[in-house]
């Protein structure tokens, strides 16, 4: 693998003013989706998968995307992929190098993985690659056909906001792909901070911001005063916890919710041998819970105004339209909850989280978008939001592409394990589809969802 520059300070965010324009420059049909979690992936020396890997599927999303450029072909048009968060999941990347940029590893890192400064996540993301060869070469042919591709950060890759890993993605991506495409390649990569928007007709975002166990309060700027990230809660479930019985439960973060997990442990005897893994994530995690201090909060909420005055310009729209739906944003329970407090959410019983539909509605009726898309909660929705601002307006949640196993007997009736869930958006006419990709049938169907109860 290759070396990378020492860790640094966190630096100015790297989006292009092409890529923050709110309009497309051209009429692009839209496939969106989200939490793929691609992390350590295929060993090529063992032949066999990491066991922290939560994505199987680059053979199927290499037919998806060429299945879907070649429909484009046929219609004379191009396409735009939207990664709606937590494409790939740098938390889960637990495998260190002896040495990074000419220096042993720390052992404070061996035992956890690596850390979130540029340096270490640019280690990260070159594993990821190595172990879904398959993945980044399906992106760099679909690239390289003259579609484009958009990234939106997640609570699990939070990381792209560094412009160092942001051109690594890029010149690496770039570099499987053909060689009088590379250039075009790099051009069509694109990163947002927050959202993707065209007006009057979409917004996408990850959704991680409506959960207080994985918000950040600072989104657009969201370090620590040594640079490194800010990590929410739900991140050290990840990193102390399962990150280590998944090397005796591989299906452990699949399992929906979490606490669900846990409890199915803890009627085994190998659950109750994990007891101390338990305590050590319990300890770990509510040191971690504290209030920032005042004078750090005034000077993220500078920096952080300056952010979101910016993106305001670039996106063409309001400031007072950008807090609005900031206001939307659960206060991270990290620095807002007591330990006490924080340990009940933990276990699922202290904080409310809002419905994704209300929260849509909100979003759809300040800025007048017909569909609201999110992820993050890796369960497909669609709910007509019949009193948003916009006639017709939906919100849409496009699920997941990794195995979950639901606690709901209901859902098993309709769902599969995996999903392959994606949104597709025709901008002219214009129309939406919430679809399954079925590999079998080398197209997509509709997602089957239940009524709702209420």
């Amino acid at each position: 693998m290759r070396a990378f520059p020492a860790e640094g300070r966190a630096g100015k965010m790297l989006y292009s003013s092409k890529a923050m324009c709110s309009a497309a420059d051209e009429s692009r049909s839209l496939l969106i989706v989200s939490d793929f979690h691609l992390s350590e992936g295929w060993d090529a020396k063992t032949k066999r998968l990491s066991r922290r890997e939560d994505f199987f599927f680059d053979a199927t999303f290499q037919r998806f995307l060429s299945k879907q450029a070649k429909i484009a072909h046929q219609q004379g048009k191009f396409l735009r992929l939207i990664f709606a968060g937590d494409m790939v999941d740098f938390q889960q990347v637990k495998d260190v190098p002896d040495r990074l940029d000419g220096n042993p590893v720390e052992n404070r890192y061996r035992d956890l993985g690596l850390g979130t400064s540029p340096a270490h996540t640019c280690w990260k993301l070159e594993r990821i690659m190595e172990g879904h060869k398959i993945f980044f070469q399906a992106l760099a042919d679909f690239l390289a056909q003259g579609h484009d591709l958009f990234v939106l950060p997640g609570n699990h890759d939070i990381e792209w906001i560094f412009p160092q890993v942001q051109r690594h993605l890029i010149e690496r991506v770039a570099d499987v792909g053909p060689a009088a495409a590379k250039e075009g390649i790099r051009r069509r990569i694109q990163f947002l901070p927050w959202f993707y928007f065209e007006p009057g007709l979409v917004y996408v975002e990850h959704g991680n911001q409506y959960d207080p166990l994985d918000s950040f309060d600072y989104l657009l700027h969201p370090y620590l005063e040594d640079g490194r990230i800010d990590l929410p809660a739900g991140s050290f479930f990840v990193r102390y916890l399962f990150n280590h019985v998944e090397f005796s439960w591989p299906f452990a973060d699949n399992v929906k919710p979490p606490t669900a997990f846990m409890l199915w442990a803890l009627r085994r005897w190998a659950g109750w041998r994990n007891l101390p893994v338990y305590f050590h994530f319990f300890r770990k995690a509510l040191q971690k819970a504290g209030p920032l201090s005042p004078k750090r909060e005034r000077e993220l909420m500078q920096i952080h105004d300056g952010r979101l005055n910016d993106l305001a310009t670039k996106m063409k729209l309001s400031v007072a339209d950008l807090k609005e739906l900031r206001k939307l944003w659960m206060p991270s329970a990290i620095h807002h909850l007591s330990r006490w407090r924080l340990f009940l959410a933990f276990l699922g019983g202290a904080e409310k989280i809002p419905r994704f539909s209300d929260v849509a509605r909100e979003i759809s009726r300040i800025l007048k978008v017909r569909y609201v898309i999110l992820g993050h909660t890796h369960e497909a929705d669609l709910v007509p939001m019949t009193a948003a601002g916009s006639q017709g307006a939906e919100y849409v949640n496009s699920g997941t592409w990794t195995k979950v196993f639901t606690a709901k007997l209901e859902e098993r009736l309709l769902k599969q394990e995996s999903e392959f869930g994606y949104v597709d958006i025709d901008p002219k006419k214009p129309r939406m589809g919430l679809l399954r990709w079925r590999d079998d049938l080398d197209e997509g169907e509709r997602i089957r969802l239940f009524e709702a109860k209420d």
